[in-house]
């Protein structure tokens, strides 16, 4: 599990979401009472957003899915200075 700074959660998706692979993503906060999940298996992506509110979001393309995750990251993680970061690259 890595550790990142708030501020680089969005070039570190857009490096993640370039990738052409399956990939799952767990993004939590400090503490890791609160996440947002995302799924990607070359058809769609699927996020799930476990914290203030539970909800599954699904996205055709990585444009969409980053739009709403970045708006996720705000809300959920609103005082959070720094993010785990889980990853696991599917074949």
């Amino acid at each position: 599990m890595n550790m990142i700074y708030k501020k680089q959660l969005k070039q570190y998706l857009k490096k993640t979401f370039k990738s052409k692979n399956c990939f799952a993503l767990k993004i939590l906060t400090f503490k890791k009472d609160r996440y947002v999940f995302i799924c990607y298996d070359q058809e769609r992506y699927t996020i799930v957003e476990d914290g203030f509110e539970k909800n599954r979001y699904h996205f055709g393309s990585s444009d969409e899915a980053m739009k709403k995750v970045m708006k996720i990251a705000d809300i959920e993680f609103k005082n959070s200075y720094r993010l785990y970061i889980q990853t696991k690259l599917k074949q």
